[in-house]
């Protein structure tokens, strides 16, 4: 018991230590952060991270599209790694993935959320893209964990002029120095705009090899609509 009391004072210590270098507002994003959940075939699981946004509609989940795009017309549910018994039914209204090959067409799902579901934590999205070299944040949630807060910077656009192959692929698709982990996909990647988090791209894959980093999506087009 001691021993678990000490485990948990550690973790405590740690990410106090680590939150305490990062934006207040941007800590405080966390609150936005939830766990996509997919049940189908009599099995339920933790598939991907997303984020509560504010848009014209009301509030949206956003997360990635290549979650989904296997089993589009499964159960899908929302939870909190603080909370994860408390599951919340989203539906999903849209969606976009075409494959790797058309990676930059977009990768991401768009999520309508019930009636009396509180999103107040819902972040605004970005009216620009990042500056290269600018800090950017994601609250991830691997695999159901407690959501994690990374933190990097803009690297700008992917291109790739010895690789038509890649160029066609994922040529202009955004990225990020980041480092991430299994589950990290869907979650919003997050800039400051004037000293408010705002949602500027989905955070939708990385390399293996350098350079090292996240692959973003841009955002959904029915979002700003």
């Amino acid at each position: 018991m001691r021993k678990a009391a000490a485990a948990l004072l550690g973790a405590a210590i740690f990410w106090g230590i680590v939150l305490a270098g990062m934006p207040e507002p941007i800590v405080q994003a966390r609150a936005a952060a939830y766990n996509l959940w997919a049940v189908e075939g009599g099995r339920i699981g933790v598939i991907c991270t997303g984020t509560l946004v504010r848009t014209a509609d009301g509030p949206r989940f956003l997360s990635a599209g290549h979650c989904v795009a296997d089993a589009p017309n499964a159960r899908y549910y929302i939870s909190q790694g603080s909370d994860p018994d408390l599951l919340v039914r989203a539906r999903l209204k849209w969606w976009e993935f075409e494959g790797v090959g058309a990676w930059k067409e977009g990768d991401w799902a768009v999520f309508e959320l019930p009636g009396p579901f509180d999103a107040s934590a819902a972040l605004p999205l970005c009216a620009e893209r990042p500056a290269v070299g600018e800090d950017v944040w994601a609250w991830t949630g691997p695999l159901g964990m407690l959501p994690i807060l990374r933190g990097g910077s803009y690297s700008g656009e992917l291109h790739f002029p010895d690789s038509p192959e890649d160029e066609e692929a994922i040529g202009g698709m955004m990225f990020a120095d980041i480092n991430g982990a299994g589950g990290s996909s869907g979650s919003g990647m997050l800039r400051l705009e004037a000293g408010r988090p705002c949602v500027f791209g989905v955070w939708v894959g990385g390399f293996r090899d350098k350079p090292a980093g996240a692959i973003l999506s841009h955002l959904p087009p029915v979002l700003r609509q």
